[in-house]
């Protein structure tokens, strides 16, 4: 408990400071000045005070083992903080980038955690929660309807509209919005909630009616509803595949 109580109060504190105390102004002379950038220092004074309160109220709490603790932890997530926020200032600015920030952050973050806990068993737990055969075939099935099953519907797709071209439409949107559609399918699926499935392809075809009423081309609605069609029946086969393995 004291584990999860110490790791949640960071994440929070870390939200708070990244997201919500931060101005908008600090990012862009992170990112424009880097390691001259003096509102970087002062986001960076803003992680280690909000940590530094976390720490001691958590050791306070939980009865006090080693003043040097808290000193040590708060200046190991200021110091990585800073070089972390550096990185990220030299990269594209892209969701990428932005992903292994959050990520560098927050394993700093659990390490912290384990070590002020004591929780040695957390990454024993963790590595025998994933080498699991249940968690294996759930990956196994995300694995899937990601890029092979975009692969494979984009194959299908064109052996059956090879005429059919969707211009006006964003690059690689209906791939992005396909692989967003089959995640949601498959969760639902794997929480065995078909209603949710339901939900998303009624809600998906409001919002497309009004674009294939207006077009009125046939071909398009044709196009929608295949693509539509295969992503469903794709993700079912494999939703269906991995609860009948895991059962």
């Amino acid at each position: 408990m004291a584990f999860s109580l110490l790791l949640a109060a960071l994440i929070i504190g870390h939200i708070l400071a990244d997201f919500f105390w931060q101005p908008m102004s600090w990012v862009n002379d992170r990112n424009t000045r880097h390691f001259k950038a003096t509102k970087l220092y002062l986001h960076v004074l803003v992680h280690g005070i909000t940590s530094a309160i976390i720490i001691t109220l958590w050791e306070y709490t939980f009865g006090w083992q080693q003043a040097s603790n808290a000193l040590i932890a708060t200046v190991a997530i200021v110091i990585s903080h800073y070089f972390i926020d550096i990185a990220k200032s030299y990269s594209n600015k892209g969701v990428v980038p932005f992903l292994f920030d959050q990520i560098a952050h927050i394993a700093v973050l659990i390490a912290l955690s384990i070590w002020l806990t004591d929780n040695n068993s957390f990454i024993a737990n963790i590595y025998t929660m994933l080498t699991t055969p249940n968690v294996l075939w759930i990956v196994c099935g995300y694995l899937i309807i990601l890029n092979p099953s975009a692969v494979f519907i984009r194959m299908m797709l064109e052996r059956l509209t090879s005429n059919f071209s969707s211009d006006g439409s964003l690059p690689l949107a209906g791939q992005s919005i396909g692989m967003l559609e089959r995640i949601l399918m498959l969760s639902f699926i794997l929480l065995d909630q078909f209603a949710g499935v339901g939900f998303l392809l009624a809600a998906k075809s409001v919002f497309r009616f009004g674009d294939l009423s207006a077009s009125k081309d046939k071909k398009l609605t044709e196009y929608v509803m295949l693509g539509t069609l295969l992503s469903v029946s794709v993700t079912l086969f494999v939703g269906l595949g991995i609860n009948y393995l895991i059962s």
